[in-house]
């Protein structure tokens, strides 16, 4: 065994720190983009699928690969803002 430390970390090129920090900003990015994306087509997918009185949650599940469930708790969703905003409006 030796008594000389180990480097915990070495110092990295100032090119390569560079490539890290833009890939890594471009992850997060990329990551918001897609929460963003997925808020986007939470709420079409409430809304379309409010539209129908029956089947509406299960053709908008199958289209888009979520459960009926799922949607259906976004279409009632929809439909409860959709009634406070007429309360509000009136």
């Amino acid at each position: 065994m030796t008594d000389t430390p180990r480097a915990t970390r070495v110092a990295l090129d100032p090119g390569e720190a560079d490539e890290l920090d833009a890939l890594a900003r471009a992850v997060e990015e990329a990551a918001q983009a897609l929460d963003h994306a997925r808020a986007v087509l939470g709420e079409a997918a409430g809304r379309i699928a409010s539209r129908y009185d029956r089947g509406g949650p299960a053709a908008v599940a199958a289209r888009v690969g979520w459960s009926r469930q799922h949607v259906s708790t976004l279409a009632a969703g929809h439909r409860r803002a959709a009634e406070a905003d007429e309360v509000e409006a009136a």
